[in-house]
C-alpha cells in the first residue's frame, strides 16, 4: 500500500519538468545567445551586445 500511495505521489511530480529556454513560451524578456560556441544562455536585452561584441552570436548554440 505504501508502494502504491509513493507511485500516485511521484506520477504528478514526474511530470513538472523544466525545459530549456529555447521553448515556445519562454520568457519574453529574455533572448538566446551561444556563448563562447558551447552553451546556450538565456540573457536580457540589455546584456545582447556585450556578448555579441566578444564573438558569441544569437539562437542557441549548435
Amino acid at each position: 500500500m505504501k508502494c502504491l500511495a509513493a507511485l500516485l505521489l511521484a506520477l504528478p511530480l514526474s511530470a513538472c519538468v523544466m525545459l530549456p529556454g529555447d521553448y515556445v513560451g519562454g520568457p519574453a524578456d529574455k533572448r538566446l545567445v551561444c556563448h563562447k560556441g558551447k552553451k546556450t544562455l538565456e540573457l536580457p536585452p540589455e546584456a545582447i551586445s556585450a556578448h555579441l561584441g566578444h564573438g558569441d552570436y544569437r539562437g542557441p548554440c549548435r
